[in-house]
């Protein structure tokens, strides 16, 4: 069944980055720090854990203590499947969820949201590329068609905030942050090291992170909790077999009829295995990327403790963060099943 889920915060919230605090009984990796920032957007992988615990707790499977009898780890495992999510690994099985769209955001009225591409010049409405020129230029990385002179602008950057598929309009504000202090109840830190600073973010009232989802049955409405220190958020579903993110983008933005010029635009964030390696494959290309660096949590029901059941992955996935863009061609290998079926790789071609 395909469902539209929406999840709407109702405090501020914390996603967590590759830079944060010491995680139980994990390893030091060098990104720790005292102060957390946060995403404004749930992570994939977020989504995905949310949504196979919602499972357990409407087929009543779920302890808090993650304590399992063998009977109970096989009734799991038909719901949500054998383990958590795996970069790297090849396709997962999930159980009763089949499959995910990125994540975009939603207002009352209905209207999705997503990342304004980074080669939009528009400032407030309305979508128009990026003007390359038509001579080559010799650069470091290969000759390549550079920006035209009045297209771009180095202090201003590139285009950012959310792009609504249906008006055109640009937002730039819908999210806020805080700052706040606080001290980690730990008796193996020092006091020093027990103080820290957490950025919270606000959703602009009225709005709402939203995915499509394939699974075999509706999910119920609740309360559901994500982020550090298990934030709480809203969610609710209803049947949606019409939207299909990927093509409303594509149909957003293919309003200029004048745009001959092909671009590519990650809808999602892409996971790139050898992703340094790839990229110096695109020699000769433009492209405007942001990237990133990120872990997933992992269940490991075999350990005693329940601390210790909660872990980071060892390995850390370089990604290209959702908004980028590329010109002619994405050189990059996106073919991962595993990654797609959660909301990663998905790129649209827009003009042409």
């Amino acid at each position: 069944m395909k469902q539209l889920v929406k999840i709407t915060p109702i405090e501020p919230y914390t996603f967590g980055t590759d830079q944060k605090f010491q995680y139980p009984n994990q390893k030091l990796t060098g990104k720790e720090s005292y102060f957390v920032n946060s995403r404004t957007v749930p992570e994939q992988t977020t989504i995905l854990g949310m949504l196979r615990l919602l499972i357990l707790k409407q087929k009543g499977l779920f302890r808090s203590d993650f304590h399992y009898t063998e009977e109970q780890r096989k009734q799991m495992r038909e719901c949500i499947g054998p383990c958590s999510f795996r970069f790297g690994e090849r396709k997962q099985d999930f159980g009763c969820i089949h499959s995910i769209s990125p994540v975009f955001l939603m207002d009352k009225e209905g209207n999705y949201y997503v990342k304004n591409p980074f080669h939009n010049i528009e400032q407030k409405k309305g979508y128009k590329p990026m003007a390359l020129s038509e001579k080559r230029v010799e650069t470091s990385f290969g000759n390549i068609r550079l920006p035209k002179k009045e297209a771009y602008h180095a202090k201003e950057g590139h285009a950012r905030g959310y792009y609504n598929l249906k008006t055109g309009d640009i937002c730039n504000n819908l999210f806020s942050s805080m700052i706040v202090p606080g001290n980690r109840k730990n008796s193996k830190l020092s006091d020093e090291d027990c103080f820290f600073k957490k950025e919270l973010i606000v959703l602009k009232k009225g709005y709402c992170f939203a995915v499509f989802v394939d699974a075999e049955e509706l999910f119920q409405a609740g309360m559901v909790s994500m982020g550090l220190g298990g934030c709480m958020f809203s969610l609710t579903s209803e049947p949606n077999r019409e939207d299909d993110l990927e093509k409303c983008v594509t149909e957003a933005f293919a309003g200029n009829k004048e745009n001959k010029e092909i671009w590519f635009y990650a809808l999602s964030d892409l996971a790139v295995r050898g992703l340094w390696q790839q990229m110096e494959s695109l020699d000769g290309s433009f492209y405007i990327v942001e990237q990133k660096q990120m872990r997933n949590l992992e269940t490991v029901y075999k350990e005693q403790i329940r601390l210790q059941k909660l872990r980071l992955s060892k390995n850390q996935m370089n990604m290209i963060q959702s908004g980028s863009v590329f010109f002619e061609r994405c050189g990059l290998d996106l073919e991962d099943e595993n990654c797609k079926q959660i909301g990663y790789n998905r790129i649209v071609r827009l003009g042409g």
